[in-house]
């Protein structure tokens, strides 16, 4: 029984190298595109949405000073926030998780990573297709001890904030 050898040579052409290349490259630009979730606690969703239907501040919630504006570097965040300050109050006095849109609920998955991550509750004021206003929410009492420019210099870091700013003066 005679063996046979079987010698294969690889040997790549220009053009298979730059179709190589070109899929390298795309591949890796589709794997650095795709959002990167973290793992954020039920609970801490579970305030985030809460506090997204109320009417604050309140007898359990405040406001630190300043308004911290947000554009997040994905616009499907900017969509799934986009509201006018109108349409906020509306939704809220009625109270229904039904009557926000159905998108809304990925950017309060990411307003609750930040309050995992930062420790920064951030409670909407209004938001545009291209950026988002945040009064930061405070347990009663304890608003003298927060600050908007912590919360700025922490959350304005994150990977997924494109622009980020503080409205000292902006306590409407």
């Amino acid at each position: 029984m005679a063996s046979t050898v079987f010698r294969y040579r690889f040997s790549f052409s220009p053009g298979n190298r730059l179709r190589l290349l070109l899929v390298s490259i795309f591949s890796c630009l589709l794997w650095a595109c795709e959002p990167v979730t973290e793992s954020v606690d039920n609970n801490d969703i579970a305030l985030i949405q809460a506090l997204d239907l109320s009417l604050l501040p309140d007898q359990q919630w405040a406001f630190a000073d300043g308004v911290l504006q947000l554009s997040f570097c994905r616009d499907r965040i900017n969509d799934a926030l986009m509201a006018e300050a109108d349409e906020l109050r509306r939704w809220r006095v009625i109270g229904e998780v039904t009557a926000f849109p159905a998108r809304r609920h990925e950017g309060l998955a990411l307003l609750a990573e930040f309050q995992q991550q930062y420790d920064v509750i951030l409670w909407q004021q209004s938001g545009t297709v291209s950026s988002q206003f945040y009064r930061l929410v405070v347990p009663q009492g304890q608003q003298r001890n927060a600050s908007i420019f912590n919360a700025l210099a922490s959350v304005g870091r994150d990977r997924r904030i494109c622009f980020s700013a503080v409205d000292q003066g902006g306590s409407n």
